[in-house]
């Protein structure tokens, strides 16, 4: 199958399960997926549990396909309705995911996809992975960007295990990075006091136990409570996020930790992915202004513990200044939150960062992997 053309006369409609064939062509070939991955066997579980039957899934806020008037579709924007909490108000929120069009449709098909999911009922429009194409396209439909929420946050733990990687990465020649991996041994060894001067490792003296959505759901109304709007989590939604979040496997392995002591019970929570010789990305870190440092500390000292190179994860706005304090350093990688309202005080809440909203309650989850 091919993709085909855009023709006048094209139209937004609601995507259904027999589009599958059609937008696995179109997704792979925009995301430049070998051709093998772009046949429907691999996407239909994909887009069935995510797009079709999510927890939270209703006719009145769907995923949308651009169709031409030969039946060709060349355009699909992917959405996940979910419920959030304002003030102790319910906030229906649609997160927006998987935004493809054909390269000569963009113009046309994108701007009417977009509009179509804003006139929706939602109180809130969210994507959290854009690029800087999606980022014009949105504000030029009246969205807006999240400035707090896009910003990132980099934790070295072994320097210079970590600039040979970056050396790897970039190309730089094999007889090059070969002889830096015993170099970059030895310098740790030499430098380790140095480096821990400038990257301080606490070891850390609280407890860290195995993460469940029993535990989440008791103790997340006490950590999202200063925030203006944050998720509405129940049992069968979470496990399906904690379920979807675990298939990332090209991250790592998932690490969920509750970090407790005996004095004040359960201080708070991190998600993250493992993977030795690896960046351990951060996608949920929930705790307290008093008990953000304790939660830190032991997730520094589990990433070191399990040998990874550095933690990366998105900033969270209430903790800059812990984030600053353990060392981490703050950059953006062109990679934004944007978001679209009717409701003046939403837009407000997310532009000044005053939410809860983590990878995990975004569009982490709704990746495509191969079942």
């Amino acid at each position: 199958m091919t993709v085909r053309a855009p023709h006048a006369g094209g139209r937004v409609r609601p995507f259904v399960e027999a589009d599958i064939p059609q937008v696995a062509v179109l997704h792979g070939a925009v995301f430049g997926l070998p051709p093998s991955t772009r046949q429907p066997k691999p996407y239909r579980p994909y887009f069935t549990d995510v797009f079709l039957m999510n927890p939270w899934r209703t006719e009145a806020v769907s995923s949308r396909v651009y169709e031409e008037a030969d039946g060709s579709i060349t355009g699909f924007l992917g959405v996940v309705p979910r419920r959030m909490s304002m003030n102790g108000q319910p906030l229906l929120a649609a997160i927006c995911s998987q935004f493809v069009v054909h390269p000569n449709s963009r113009g046309l098909a994108g701007l009417k996809l977009l509009k179509s999911v804003f006139e929706g009922p939602q109180d809130l429009s969210l994507t959290d992975e854009a690029n800087e194409m999606t980022r014009t396209i949105w504000e030029g439909r009246g969205g807006l960007t999240a400035w707090p929420h896009s910003v990132r946050w980099f934790r070295p733990l072994r320097p210079w295990r970590l600039a040979v990687s970056w050396m790897t990465q970039r190309g730089w020649p094999a007889p090059v990075t070969l002889l830096s991996r015993p170099l970059a041994r030895i310098g740790e060894v030499v430098t380790a006091r140095l480096a821990r001067r400038v990257f301080p490792h606490a070891v850390s003296d609280v407890l860290g136990e195995d993460l469940d959505a029993a535990t989440v759901l008791r103790h997340f109304p006490r950590f999202a409570a200063d925030r203006m709007i944050h998720p509405d989590y129940d049992a069968r939604s979470l496990q399906w996020l904690l379920e979807r979040a675990a298939l990332m496997k090209g991250e790592g392995h998932l690490q969920a930790v509750a970090v407790s002591d005996r004095g004040r019970g359960v201080l708070g929570w991190y998600l993250y992915y493992v993977k030795a010789g690896g960046i351990g990305e951060v996608v949920q870190i929930a705790a307290t202004a008093d008990t953000v440092d304790a939660v830190l500390t032991h997730l520094i000292d589990h990433a070191w513990r399990h040998k990874l190179i550095g933690l990366s994860g998105r900033l969270e706005p209430a903790f800059i200044r812990h984030f600053l304090k353990h060392g981490c350093i703050l950059h953006s990688r062109s990679r934004y939150m944007l978001v679209h309202s009717k409701i003046p005080a939403v837009a407000q809440a997310l532009r000044s960062g005053n939410v809860f909203l983590s990878p995990l309650d975004g569009e982490w989850c709704l990746r495509f992997q191969e079942a």
